[in-house]
């Protein structure tokens, strides 16, 4: 085998394990964090090799919010921490995001805050 050869093989073999691997990562993570297409985004990955990744880090990671006490990775709606039980806020009845106590409406949807 040349010199040539193996370069053309080690670049394809590179190639073929960050394909593979990038959608596989994308399918674990989608999976943990619960989402529902979770199968949808890995097969999504195997057609369109970086430009999945990007698209599927800038949705997932928006509607990330964390526990300003502990740092806790929270789910989208919780209104106190699972870990330390800090309040973190109001949840919008629209959207169900986190809401800071002295906000009148979401910022996300801009629906009026309704106490239940």
């Amino acid at each position: 085998m040349s010199l040539g050869e193996l370069a053309i093989f080690i670049g394809i073999f590179t190639f073929l394990l960050l394909w593979s691997g990038q959608s596989l990562w994308i399918y674990l993570d989608a999976r943990n964090r619960s989402e529902k297409f979770a199968l949808s985004w890995a097969i999504l990955a195997l057609f369109s090799m970086p430009v999945s990744l990007i698209v599927y880090l800038m949705l997932t990671r928006g509607r990330e919010e964390r526990c300003t006490s502990c740092g806790l990775l929270l789910e989208k709606g919780v209104s106190i921490c699972t870990n330390c039980g800090t309040d973190v806020g109001k949840v919008c009845s629209s959207c169900g995001s986190t809401m800071k106590e002295s906000w009148n409406y979401c910022p996300k949807c801009k629906t009026k805050y309704v106490s239940n």
